[in-house]
């Protein structure tokens, strides 16, 4: 007859030596991550990391709003973006304009934005760049302008600047108030 002994020993074994990491996980401390203070004291109701949003009319695109960070608050239906790109649809789905900047705010109600930052608005049209530290949008008067000094620079390189601008979403009536320019850049 064979003698159990060896296999009792091995289990007794191997019991201890699970009991003993059982009880050495028991007694660490379990570290999870915790939000740094600076995000705990936001007082905005959602923080988006990249994010994308539409915005839309009876179901049409008309525009597509990107932000590397968005602060949202629910209270106000306002975003504070940053990193942001704004671009405009025409009625067909084209991309109409493009506006970037380092910061900028969207009123998700009414969709009527801000953008702030070495703003750069591309009009897609003609390729023309209009700069400005501010550009606001109001879709309700069809209607993109800045009170801020403004750089309009054409596909061709001629310069124009003034110290506001106004359009009208189809960038067909631009006026830039006090335009002085309309010499080409040397490159």
């Amino acid at each position: 007859m064979k003698s159990r002994r060896p296999a009792t020993a091995a289990r007794y074994a191997l019991l201890t030596v699970a009991a003993a990491l059982l009880l050495g996980a028991c007694s660490r401390d379990i570290s999870t991550p915790v939000a740094t203070q600076e995000l705990q004291s936001l007082d905005a109701d959602y923080v988006a990391f990249g994010m994308v949003s539409f915005v839309t009319t009876s179901g049409v695109r008309e525009g597509r709003i990107e932000a590397d960070t968005a602060y949202i608050y629910e209270e106000t239906a306002s975003a504070n973006l940053h990193q942001m790109t704004i671009v405009f649809y025409d009625e067909v789905g084209q991309e109409r304009a493009t506006v970037t900047g380092t910061s900028g705010e969207w009123n998700r109600q009414t969709d009527q934005m801000v953008a702030r930052g070495d703003v750069v608005l591309l009009v897609h049209a003609d390729s023309s760049t209009l700069e400005s530290p501010e550009i606001h949008y109001d879709p309700t008067v069809d209607r993109i302008w800045s009170d801020s000094s403004t750089v309009r620079t054409m596909k061709d390189g001629t310069v124009s600047s003034g110290t506001a601008f106004e359009s009208d979403l189809s960038f067909e009536n631009i006026r830039i108030e006090n335009m002085r320019g309309g010499a080409r850049r040397v490159f």
